[in-house]
């Protein structure tokens, strides 16, 4: 047995993990020789990534088609997963958008559903998936986030709100779970040429980082730190940031989703 299957067994959980960072995550593990289970919405994409895996790898592959808002989606996953033994949990899937809190498109309902995909999510699978882990004194979890979790981030401000959870749970659970040899990491994603990124095409994408990118750091960090910023770009942009008073922050931050993605006006609220 490697030491990498020894720390992280021999299945991989990810959530959100057929496309974009999430399918890099998958590549990343089924190299490392971890059988993967990957959560998606999207049949098609979940098929094309377990062939691919499977052949290029030689891993098994299980893809899970499911809605992670739905209220009995750990029962789900549960079922589907079986006697699996998960060893590596990631947390990809999240529910994101830009513009005024109050929207024309979207209600109350919307923003609960967020809140099951980018709160409870996370919470269910790692309250259900680590406790075996701390058992075995082995075993990851990576919960994924964004740099706008970092501080208030106007016309993100729910999302931004629940990328801050997946921050501070990791980042607890990190030092909790360093007894009991599992390592726990919250990765905060910065600008990264994923499926999102097919919102950026009128932007400068030179300096985006790839999602192989972004996990090679991330799967480097897990074990070694509570947290990361992926993309030294990033990281670099963040210390600048950190220099300001809080408030301008939270002002560069809604000034940057204005100016990039909100057509350089500042959105009316839909009231």
């Amino acid at each position: 047995m490697s030491t990498y299957s020894e720390r992280y067994g021999t299945w991989a959980l990810i959530a959100g993990g057929a496309q974009g960072i999430g399918e890099a995550y998958a590549r990343y593990a089924a190299a490392k020789g971890l059988n993967i289970a990957a959560i998606d919405l999207s049949a098609e994409a979940l098929d094309a990534l377990c062939c691919s895996i499977e052949q290029e790898y030689g891993v098994e592959c299980l893809g899970i088609e499911m809605d992670l808002a739905l209220p009995d989606m750990l029962e789900q996953t549960i079922e589907a997963v079986g006697p699996r033994e998960i060893g590596l949990l990631i947390y990809n899937a999240c529910i994101a958008d830009v513009g005024p809190f109050y929207k024309a498109d979207t209600d109350l309902e919307f923003e609960k559903t967020r809140i099951a995909v980018n709160v409870t999510g996370p919470l269910q699978l790692s309250y259900h998936f680590a406790k075996p882990m701390l058992r075995r004194k082995s075993g990851g979890i990576i919960l994924m986030s964004s740099g706008a979790g970092l501080q208030g981030a106007p016309y993100y401000a729910h999302y931004s709100a629940t990328r801050a959870y997946n921050i501070v749970l990791a980042e607890a659970l990190w030092a909790e779970f360093k007894p009991y040899s599992v390592d726990v990491l919250a990765c905060i994603a910065g600008m990264t040429l994923s499926t999102a990124a097919e919102g950026y095409s009128h932007l400068d994408t030179s300096e985006f980082q790839t999602p192989e990118q972004l996990v090679t750091e991330a799967m480097e960090a897990l074990g070694q730190q509570c947290s990361l910023i992926a993309g030294e770009n990033n990281r670099q942009n963040r210390k600048l940031m950190e220099q300001l008073p809080r408030d301008q922050q939270v002002e560069i931050i809604g000034k940057h989703a204005m100016d990039n993605f909100l057509g350089g006006e500042r959105p009316k609220q839909n009231l």
